[in-house]
């Protein structure tokens, strides 16, 4: 350990200085700060996004999306820039020169966000583990089945009659479409056409039409589920990303505030 001195207009006073330049205490102390303000923002427009989501706005599923991934942007970046303006209050003051100041700030700054991120993980790893098997339990439940295909299965077989042979050919027909998904086998698809036409009492084409329409409809479902899960994807990794930039920044502009220099884009002296 070295001592420093440092020259104010009163006097001198010595700073001890450690060693290790790294203080992890610093940094989990932020990433900690940075995790519950996070979680806090979202708890938050969780529940105000579901007390205004009323079965009257299911139009406007698409804007309420937009919303809540622009919410969520919003508020890991406020959480990071918490946690990055706390660790860069707690790692100092030390004399040395500028560089090397705003590189050990946005260095704890970047760790802090990591270390924020690996405990979000973790939390979310362990809900879905409390979770998981009642999951299951409820998947592995008698009756329970793919209510996808069910739901498919049913629009093509209107107006069945309730008979055992009928629920026989639905069953048939449940595991034609779970095993295919949303691009059905030309040769499923006229078995498919043969079990809705002497169900619904539809002639041969116009079972293999209301096959077709089926089949449409659920590659469309599929393609929006796709689309809905690689949106989610950019989003939370451009929000990760942006919220890096933040607590980089913030530790930075800490710093500075300690140095009593004002935040600006002009380069340091």
């Amino acid at each position: 350990m070295t001592n420093t001195a440092i020259l104010t207009e009163t006097g001198a006073t010595i700073v001890a200085e450690e060693t290790g330049r790294f203080q992890w205490g610093a940094a989990i102390a932020g990433a900690v700060a940075a995790t519950a303000t996070t979680f806090f923002l979202l708890t938050l427009g969780s529940g105000v996004g579901l007390a205004l989501a009323a079965p009257a706005h299911v139009k406007a599923t698409g804007a309420f999306l937009t919303l809540g991934a622009i919410y969520f942007l919003a508020a890991q970046a406020f959480g990071f820039a918490v946690g990055g303006y706390l660790v860069g209050r707690l790692i100092g003051p030390e004399v040395e020169n500028t560089a090397e100041e705003e590189f050990r700030a946005a260095a704890h700054g970047f760790v802090m966000w990591a270390l924020a991120v690996v405990a979000s993980l973790l939390l979310l790893g362990f809900a879905s583990t409390m979770t998981g098997s009642a999951v299951a339990g409820a998947m592995a439940m008698p009756g329970a089945s793919d209510n996808a295909s069910n739901y498919w299965v049913d629009t093509m077989f209107r107006p069945a009659p309730n008979t055992a042979q009928a629920e026989a050919d639905k069953a048939e027909a449940e595991r034609i479409v779970a095993m295919n998904g949303p691009t059905i086998s030309d040769a499923d698809k006229l078995r498919l056409a043969q079990l809705v036409s002497e169900n619904a009492r539809l002639s041969s084409s116009a079972a293999l039409q209301r096959v077709a329409d089926s089949e449409a409809r659920m590659k469309k479902a599929a393609d929006d589920t796709r689309k809905a899960a690689s949106m989610i994807a950019l989003w939370t990794a451009f929000a990760l990303l942006f919220g890096a930039i933040v607590a980089i920044a913030a530790a930075i502009s800490a710093r500075w505030m300690d140095d009593r220099i004002t935040f600006g884009m002009a380069p340091r002296r």
